[in-house]
């Protein structure tokens, strides 16, 4: 019976969104175009996993755990059980059999029935057992009608799925959060901020074009954010600001950084400050991006490797050697070296302008303050070679 229960609920909760506005989730169903592409990827990674499941927990390891509940039970004894389980997978057959014996647990009010779910998403979502972490929500869930889940329920759910890349599961349980009758299972800047990392994420190394449709996605989140009354803060900023330069948005990555102390009062940090260098110089506009390494430089902040790199290469690209190498010191300065193709990109430039000598002396700079290792030092050195003898 456990088993059959456990089969028929495993993905009976979120296999049909829950009705929203279009205007409102229109931005939001586009992650499930991507849903076969992240099965894809899944399924993929567990076949380079070649080391062997452990077998599922047996009858008699199910009993035992059953066996070591009181006799007349309560809330806090079954989530101090479910804390103790040998093994996280016997979350489910334990919730099961409670619920099914005493269900005046979750449906009389208590206070500390949520806390059985909670107990059990965790257990099994630190284990990174999704498929059974999904049973123990869609259970959860038969019972929110009569048991008001907090925030936090959601919010770990939230993670879990971000975890296994399932966004549409994890944006499931953001509209429900929104249409919940209960204002403390409404969501928080802390929802809004795990759904945006999720996104971020779910989207790295893909395409300009798939990036601007999670683009759409986290703009919709956004505006959902700011009409709940939720006033964003630092993270939900760089997200967007990073999410606008993924997808070569600048000028609204640029527009948002300049609301951001006027308009809302949160500050600018590092992080905000290298996404948009980085960016501005992959689009060229290195004028921008220097009046922003220079700001950011007066205030004390550092800027990232990336961003960097960004700068010294564009310097170079552009001709301003001298410019760029005074940059590359700066950033050794700040412990920020510089990578081997933005060292090749200075020396290059160096030879472009007819400097050999000049592109040598740097080179064994580098090599003297131990900027570059032996094996770059002589690949830069070749490169030079072959320019002179050209």
């Amino acid at each position: 019976m456990i088993r059959t229960l456990n089969r028929s609920i495993r993905f009976s909760y979120f296999s049909s969104p829950i009705p929203t506005s279009s205007h409102s989730s229109s931005a939001l169903i586009l992650h499930a175009t991507f849903s076969d592409f992240t099965a894809r990827i899944s399924r993929r990674r567990r076949r380079k996993n070649n080391s062997p499941s452990p077998p599922p927990p047996d009858q008699s390891q199910i009993d035992a755990s059953i066996a070591s509940l009181p006799r007349r039970f309560t809330s806090s004894d079954l989530s101090s059980a479910l804390a103790r389980l040998p093994d996280p997978r016997l979350c489910i057959p334990l919730l099961l059999h409670s619920t099914h014996r005493r269900p005046q647990l979750v449906r009389s009010g208590d206070a500390d029935a949520s806390s059985l779910f909670l107990v059990a998403v965790n257990r099994l979502g630190s284990a990174r057992l999704y498929r059974d972490m999904d049973s123990a929500a869609a259970l959860a869930f038969s019972f929110s009608t009569s048991v008001s889940f907090p925030e936090t329920f959601f919010n770990t759910l939230i993670r879990f799925y971000s975890e296994a890349r399932w966004i549409s599961k994890a944006i499931g349980v953001y509209k429900f959060m929104r249409h919940s009758r209960h204002a403390a299972s409404r969501p928080t800047t802390r929802t809004f901020n795990l759904l945006f990392a999720a996104l971020l994420g779910h989207h790295r190394g893909a395409n300009s074009y798939i990036r601007h449709l999670y683009m759409d996605a986290l703009r919709s989140l956004f505006r959902q954010m700011l009409a709940s009354d939720l006033a964003p803060d630092l993270f939900a900023f760089n997200s967007m600001i990073k999410g606008y330069v993924l997808s070569l948005h600048l000028n609204d990555a640029l527009r948002m950084f300049h609301q951001m102390v006027p308009v809302y009062g949160v500050s600018p940090d590092d992080d905000t400050y290298s996404y948009l260098i980085h960016g501005l110089c992959a689009q060229g506009r290195t004028r921008n991006a220097r009046e922003l390494y220079s700001e950011m430089r007066v205030k004390g902040l550092v800027p990232s490797g990336r961003a960097c790199n960004s700068l010294i290469s564009v310097l170079a690209m552009e001709g301003e050697v001298n410019e760029a190498v005074a940059a590359l010191w700066e950033a050794v300065g700040m412990r920020k070296g510089p990578d081997f193709i933005t060292s090749r990109t200075v020396v290059e430039e160096f030879c472009r302008q007819q400097r050999m000598v000049d592109a040598v002396e740097f080179i064994k700079e580098m090599r003297q303050k131990d900027v570059i290792d032996g094996h770059c030092f002589r690949e830069l050195l070749a490169g030079v070679e072959g320019e002179y003898q050209n």
